[in-house]
């Protein structure tokens, strides 16, 4: 309350962060700004900086150096990385020793951004307890939300969420709230993350207690090789309203309430020992109930044996279209972790492990010049194969390709038969026919689909009128058409040709 009643106080004496000089310590904004960015943005500006530091605002300023992440202006005395850095040779030349006096005397009066009578020093500063986000915080952020509240932010503050009435300009000199946080203050990621990253932990360099805090807040909400595109927060969290700061959002509990889709409906989380009881973790694997704080990766054994118990044989990536074959690892994708098994593509229909999104036809071999043929109309799966009526049926999913021929392939008492490699005696190849030879179609070949017509019967066949113009409207008009010594089917005739029937004319 007392911190509350000064700030009042000074609010009510002056507003702008300009007026009144309270130190005579050098500030970042009037006396170290400029120098840094003449002297140290050549090499550490905002693009691929040397050591992954910047010296282009304030707080890249405050920033760590890496390797060893150490706070460029801590400790505040010489010790601190930004005046250590002036005795080496890169950089002892580099500023004059006013300058170098000035730098140090910011660092150990612990780098004030500004002089101010309205903020304390440490307004700007996420290390220092008069930290804005750490002020807000204990005043359940009223002067953010509440426009009447005696130290509103609007007062002064272009960006804040609310303005008091009457008040239609900014102060002077006062930071837009939105040159920091780009999306907005009531942005996810200013309060739980990085910016535009809504997810534990924050920077670890401003609070370096985050990442132990933070959990397994990154594998689960960043791409990994479990799910492309990671899960929303709704998957372990109540989700607010857009800029909504009331009921439990800001009671100081984290509240865990699981999605059922995705976490089961029995889905729990054991506070005291971190540990998560989730469908998404628990089908039988090594590691069933994970803690929070584990920090070893999930491997597939862990959630689930590989392959798991009682399961189809056969490659995993012939069903799992983001598994590799011995189910060791995935491919990025949206399917794992959904809350279902998802076979192929996942769209639940034949062409999801078979074929091509609603097309169940596969692409190997001759598959295709029996989807589309250039001689007939196209084949149902039925010619060659049992079709399963469910999922589950006998002899589906055994990791066999199960041939059983038929329809037009008996045709004239035929008996066909395969070998694994070719079919014999098909009625659709010519088989019973009085010549040529029946075909003998070897599967991996696909050339056999733009032979002659002479493939399977003469020009004309046996017993035939010994005219060769089969395009006369007598014969077969309809469905045969030439092209000089070429003839072919025509998109009519495709339903007439290897039907089982002689068709002497169009109908």
């Amino acid at each position: 309350m007392k911190l509350r009643a000064g700030l009042a106080l000074v609010t009510l004496l002056a507003c702008s962060e300009d007026r009144g000089t309270s130190s005579v310590a050098p500030v970042y904004r009037d006396d170290m700004s400029n120098l840094l960015r003449q002297k140290c943005a050549g090499c550490h500006g905002d693009v691929t900086p040397a050591a992954d530091w910047r010296a282009t605002s304030f707080l890249g300023t405050l920033g760590c150096v890496n390797p060893g992440g150490q706070a460029a202006t801590l400790p505040p005395d010489t010790r601190a990385p930004i005046l250590q850095a002036l005795d080496d040779d890169t950089h002892r030349a580099l500023i004059d020793d006013a300058s170098r006096a000035r730098l140090a005397a910011w660092v150990t009066a612990g780098t004030p951004a500004f002089r101010t009578t309205v903020h304390p020093p440490g307004i700007i500063d996420p290390r220092s307890d008069a930290w804005h986000g750490t002020l807000l915080r204990s005043a359940h952020y009223a002067p953010m939300l509440d426009r009447n509240d005696a130290l509103a932010c609007g007062r002064c503050h272009d960006g804040s969420p609310t303005r008091p009435a009457g008040v239609t300009l900014a102060a002077p000199h006062a930071t837009d709230c939105r040159s920091c946080h780009s999306d907005g203050p009531l942005g996810c990621g200013t309060c739980h993350g990085r910016d535009t990253h809504a997810s534990p932990p924050r920077d670890s360099c401003f609070f370096p207690t985050e990442a132990a805090r933070s959990g397994a807040h990154e594998a689960h909400v960043a791409s990994s090789p479990s799910r492309s595109g990671g899960l929303p927060c709704a998957a372990c969290h109540p989700t607010p309203t857009s800029g909504g700061l009331g009921g439990t959002h800001i009671n100081g509990y984290v509240e865990v309430t699981f999605d059922p889709v995705l976490a089961g409906p029995a889905a729990s989380y054991d506070r005291s020992s971190g540990g998560c009881t989730v469908a998404c973790h628990d089908h039988g694997g090594a590691r069933p109930h994970p803690s929070w704080t584990d920090t070893l990766p999930m491997r597939c054994g862990d959630c689930h044996a590989s392959p798991p118990a009682n399961h189809y044989p056969g490659a995993c990536s012939s069903c799992h279209q983001q598994a590799n074959a011995t189910g060791s690892a995935l491919a990025p994708g949206p399917l794992h972790l959904s809350g279902k098994v998802d076979l192929g593509d996942g769209s639940g229909k034949c062409g999801a492990c078979h074929g091509r999104g609603d097309d169940p036809w596969p692409t190997t071999s001759a598959h295709s010049p029996h989807e589309s043929p250039t001689v007939t109309a196209p084949l149902p799966c039925v010619s060659c194969h049992v079709v399963p009526t469910s999922l589950k049926s006998p002899g589906h999913l055994d990791g066999v390709v199960q041939i059983a021929l038929g329809g037009h392939a008996l045709d004239r008492g035929s008996s066909p038969s395969w070998n694994g490699t070719s079919c014999t005696q098909v009625g659709c190849h010519g088989a019973g026919l009085t010549e040529p030879a029946a075909v003998v179609p070897i599967w991996a070949d696909t050339s056999h689909a733009a032979k002659a017509c002479t493939a399977c019967h003469g020009v004309p066949p046996l017993q035939h009128t010994p005219s060769i113009a089969c395009e006369r409207v007598e014969c077969h008009g309809g469905e045969v058409s030439r092209s000089g010594s070429t003839l072919s089917i025509t998109t009519s005739g495709k339903a007439l040709h290897i039907n089982g029937v002689i068709d002497l004319r169009a109908p």
